[in-house]
């Protein structure tokens, strides 16, 4: 899996075009049709979420913050086989040099017909102090 980061830089440059445009579009062609998630602010309570949410969660997020960019910190591909990855990190959205969100991550991704996608992930958002 030599291209383990290459995907998931990939991924990160499909969200910064999306905050840029305003149109979650670019994110949503790396979801797996079988993506489902969960979503918290505290570990202890996570509420799960399918596809579909996840699509209307993406486009909340980039029209509200449009103009923003976002950032991995702290990130780890390891990979599960040749088809699989799991990716741990902290993505930040960041206004100028202003750290305006905070959220850490890790998602399950497949290779599947020739192209990574996300299969799953958990998300615990605005939790504690940005990295410096």
């Amino acid at each position: 899996m030599g291209n383990s980061i290459h995907f998931h830089d990939q991924y990160l440059a499909a969200w910064n075009e999306a905050m840029a445009a305003g149109d979650s579009a670019p994110i949503e062609t790396f979801l797996s049709p079988d993506y489902h998630g969960w979503l918290g602010q505290e570990a202890a309570a996570a509420e799960p979420f399918d596809a579909a949410t996840a699509r209307a969660g993406f486009g909340g997020t980039v029209a509200a913050l449009r103009g923003s960019t976002v950032h991995a910190d702290f990130r780890t591909v390891t990979p599960r086989g040749r088809d699989e990855a799991v990716v741990f990190y902290e993505m930040t959205y960041r206004s100028g040099g202003e750290v305006t969100g905070r959220a850490l991550l890790m998602e399950s991704w497949r290779l599947q017909d020739g192209r990574w996608q996300l299969c799953r992930d958990f998300t615990e958002v605005n939790v504690g102090q940005p990295a410096a």
